[in-house]
């Protein structure tokens, strides 16, 4: 519930004028932007708010600290505003705060703002309707005497035209109005007296050096001055909505996020800017088309370059699947939900049924309907299907008693009679590859058809799960795929009439819909509650865990051509778009079975897993291929340590059954090199490379040695520190160590004496330490979920502590150019972090299934390299972090262009070219 970024302290002893309750990621994106509205509202922009809003951003777990500060603010509070929503309906911690209001307070003093669900107020019952009102806490119910005040966080369409966007302003406005006792009429008034009185002063202004210009030329050089200091701030200002704006529409139009964020960055060149930059990027949402209304059919073009969707208020829309965007304008003619889509076999027409009971045949590139829409007379259309030569269409109505219409497409004429048994009622039809044939499933079982005759090819096939409500079948005819509403699937075999196999079973229940993969390998099935599932066909395992994103039933699947893309529609008023090979996530994931030890170096990009067998394995990331065959040392075990030197050519393994020793190994030839080092009679702890590989520091129970590897003896005296965690300077002249009281020590290197500590600050032991790579910093992970960054020169702690981590933090690496960190932690996710502004950068990087042991950068920094207990090493793709200007300019292949920065800019600042050729 809580967990927003953006920290700030707070002055305890003054009030509140309202307390934001909320519940859900979507609300959590857009309120500080409200409150921020809220305490702006009519006040100029040099003078305090006139009253504050609470809203919890302390990033605080959820427990009795959480509560006490929560509970300071309601003590503080004179309105309780409430953003009601299905999550904040089902949320303990809403009803917690509601219950405490209603006992401290009177209901008179509560405000509603619904941001997703509904409110329906019964008049016969002078309450709220408990069946519709499905954003409304329970613990509202029968509060209220009469309607109470309360309004809906509308989406509206600025002027530009770009998407819809929260109405924030709106919003803000009626709450301050409420808050302060002033009809929103004289709220903006005043703030329009404001205006006027700071323009006043402006022109006043402008008249005194107008004065002092004639007296003097070197005041006309502070009026020019003037004037720019404030053509900059008004820039500011605009580059800070711009942001903000930004951050509001990643989840609804990742175009204008992308847009604004750039443009911002381009009006006014701030770390808050490339933050914002960096945030449209990077977000996940990237791969989701926005509807209005629910969804049931989506379908890629034959070159896999447009999706169509259509939804539950007759309206298609096209997209470009590269950028997301939507490509011209939506085609509009059904007066029903939009139950199904199919491209022709170019790609130039499309074909679409609804629940208005007509079919209508589009042209994609003039974007209008082909003549006019025909009527089969069969009710509500729930299904269609067109041939793979789009001569056939199949229609599946409840005129005719759910039974299935085949229609000429050239001459848009009925053929024959109705098929099917009518008893039954057809729910859903498919045609193979070829389209000599075509499927049926009905509440008895599934049907198989020749096209040409119209006539059934043997028996009814039957399961288990007899109601069918989704077939598909495979690329080479041979196999089909039934769904049964109970949540399970079964293969059937259609030369043989067998099924194949056990039939699908998945945690969930309730199916929206099932397709194969162009080739043939995967089979993809969305149920009831959003998930998505992917399932091996040859193997007939479950792949990986669920497709998770949608929060309702998602009703439609299509694979892409190429099968790279998943695209699924749902109830929630979106499409989404999967990365099949990734699963859920940018890159891959390698499974190295099991790892006893594991070291990655960046600058080779080699990841050597020591796993059963006293066997090393050694991965290149680039290629995500094993490196040569595995390295048999003899003698590794799970007392064992091992360390990759920088350029990844050298191994450094210990093991107990060789005294405590070092052993070196040559990665390429797996060949020993020369002597180990001598024997140091204790548990060797961690190990480190110097930058240039040629000294090798060893910690053991009490002290750190340093060793000259050429000659393979000891340098100088031992440091006298016990520590489980060692790392050089990028120079090699500094060495830094964790100590026992949770701080980290600095070492000379040629002297071996201890030259400063930083000062306390970690609460648990500090796991992780790492340099920057130009030296000057110092970033520590420990097990109190944070990640501290120090100045190496002072060893001052930087700022706040980077926060958000919900278990503690194992591993931190620096990017190789410095500006970003990467994390990982017992959370099982890894967070990526701008070093500017130390803000998260993104949502976190998800997808292991244990603790997260180790994380790194690959070469330039493009890939993000994590490994854990789950026994797999993932991959991500983060290239647009390393130049967030280049990938978003990159990604929007010409379309920041004048005409854009009109749309999405507000008026003021001159135009500045997005992406310069």
């Amino acid at each position: 519930m809580r967990g927003l970024p953006h920290r700030r302290r707070i002055r305890t002893e003054l009030g509140y004028g309202a307390f934001l309750s909320y519940s859900g990621d979507r609300d959590r994106q857009w309120l500080p932007h409200l409150r921020r509205a809220i305490e702006k509202q009519s006040r100029p922009w040099y003078k305090p708010p006139r009253f504050r809003v609470f809203l919890d951003d302390s990033g605080v777990s959820i427990g009795p600290q959480l509560w006490g500060k929560i509970e300071a603010g309601l003590v503080r509070s004179d309105w309780l505003v409430v953003m009601a929503s299905p999550e904040a309906k089902a949320s303990v911690w809403v009803d917690r705060e509601i219950e405490w209001w209603l006992r401290n307070r009177t209901v008179d003093t509560i405000l509603l703002v619904v941001t997703a669900g509904q409110l329906e107020w019964d008049e016969r019952r002078g309450d709220w309707d408990p069946e519709r009102s499905t954003a409304l806490p329970a613990r509202l119910l029968g509060r209220f005497a009469q309607q109470p005040v309360w309004k809906s966080m509308a989406l509206h369409r600025p002027d530009g035209g770009t998407g819809p966007v929260p109405d924030v302003d709106g919003v803000a406005l009626g709450i301050a109005s409420v808050v302060r006792g002033l009809p929103e009429d004289d709220l903006k008034s005043e703030g329009l007296r404001d205006t006027r009185r700071n323009l006043r002063t402006a022109r006043i202004a402008a008249a005194v050096l107008g004065l002092l210009f004639l007296v003097a030329s070197t005041v006309s050089v502070i009026a020019w001055n003037a004037r720019n200091e404030a053509a900059h701030q008004r820039d500011h200002a605009i580059a800070q909505q711009l942001i903000g704006q930004s951050s509001s529409l990643a989840a609804g139009d990742p175009f204008g996020a992308r847009l604004k964020a750039l443009a911002a960055w381009r009006i006014d060149r701030t770390p808050e800017s490339r933050l914002a930059m960096l945030n449209a990027a990077v977000n996940p949402e990237s791969g989701l088309l926005a509807h209005t209304w629910p969804l049931r059919s989506v379908a890629f073009s034959p070159d896999g370059r447009t999706v169509a969707s259509g939804s539950d208020d007759g309206v298609v829309r096209l997209w470009d699947a590269a950028t997301q965007r939507k490509v011209g304008d939506a085609l509009v003619g059904h007066h029903g939900g939009v139950t199904s889509l199919a491209f022709g076999p170019g790609g130039d027409t499309l074909v679409s049924s609804g629940f208005d009971g007509t079919v209508r045949l589009w042209n994609v590139a003039g974007r209008s309907q082909i003549g006019d829409a025909f009527a089969p007379r069969a009710g509500v259309i729930s299904s269609a299907a067109l041939s793979p030569d789009g001569r056939t269409l199949l229609l599946v109505g409840d005129g005719a008693s759910g039974a299935v219409q085949v229609w000429d497409m050239e001459t848009r004429r009925r053929i024959g009679e109705p098929l099917g048994d009518r008893a039954h009622g057809t729910t859903a039809v498919a045609f193979s590859p070829d389209g000599r044939t075509f499927a049926t499933g009905t509440s008895n079982g599934l049907q198989l058809w020749e096209t040409s005759s119209r006539t059934p090819t043997g028996e009814a096939l039957t399961s288990g799960d007899n109601y069918i409500s989704s077939v598909s079948f495979s690329r080479d005819g041979r196999t089909l795929a039934a769904a049964g509403t109970h949540g399970t699937v079964q293969l059937w075999d259609t030369t043989t009439r067998a099924p194949i196999g056990k039939p699908f079973a998945a945690d969930s229940a309730g199916f929206g819909s099932v397709a194969f993969s162009p080739d043939g390998a995967l089979l993809a099935a969305s149920y009831a509650d959003g998930s998505v599932q992917l399932w091996d066909v040859v193997g007939h395992v479950r792949l990986g865990a669920p497709f998770t994103g949608h929060i309702s039933n998602a009703r439609a699947l299509a694979f892409s051509p190429d099968g790279s893309t998943l695209a699924s529609a749902s109830d929630d008023t979106t499409v989404r778009l999967w990365d099949v090979r990734a699963q859920r996530q940018i890159g891959t994931s390698v499974s190295t079975g099991q790892q006893m030890a594991t070291d990655f170096s960046p600058r080779g990009h080699v990841l050597a897993v020591a796993g059963s067998g006293a066997k090393v394995r050694f991965w290149d990331i680039v290629t995500r291929r094993q490196i040569g065959d595995p390295l048999d040392s003899g003698v590794l075990n799970l007392g064992s340590w091992m360390y990759l030197n920088p350029d990844g050519t050298v191994l450094a393994t210990t093991s107990f059954d060789t005294n405590y020793a070092v052993t070196f190994w040559d990665v390429t030839t797996h060949r020993r090199i020369g002597e180990p080092l001598p024997a140091q009679n204790d548990d060797i702890r961690a190990m480190a490379f110097s930058p240039d590989g040629k000294v090798l520091a060893t910690s053991v129970r009490d002290s750190v040695r340093l060793w000259d590897l050429a000659t393979r003896r000891q340098i100088g005296k031992a440091l006298d520190v016990s520590t489980y965690r060692l790392t050089f300077s990028p120079d090699g002249r500094t060495l830094a160590t964790n100590t026992e009281d949770d701080t980290v020590a600095f070492w000379d290197v040629a002297t071996q004496r201890r030259i400063g500590e930083t000062p306390p600050g970690h609460t648990a032991q500090v796991d992780a330490v790492t340099f920057s790579p130009d030296g000057t910093m110092l970033a520590t992970a420990s097990r109190d979920s944070t990640v501290r960054l120090w100045d190496v020169a002072t060893r001052e702690q930087i700022g706040e502590p980077l926060t958000g981590h919900r278990g503690g933090v194992t591993s931190v690496a620096f990017s190789p150019n410095g500006r970003t960190l990467a994390t990982g932690s017992t959370d099982r996710t890894v967070r990526l972090w701008d070093v500017t502004t130390r803000q998260q950068i993104g949502v976190p990087l998800e997808g292991h299934g244990a603790d997260v042991t180790g994380v790194g950068f690959g070469p330039e920094g493009k890939t993000v390299v994590a490994w854990g207990e789950d026994e797999t090493v993932r991959l991500w793709d983060v290239a647009a972090t390393v130049d967030p200007e280049h990938a978003l300019c990159q990604w929007a292949r010409g379309a920041f262009d004048a005409h854009r920065w009109r749309e999405y800019v507000p008026p003021g600042p001159a135009f500045r070219p997005l992406c310069p050729r």
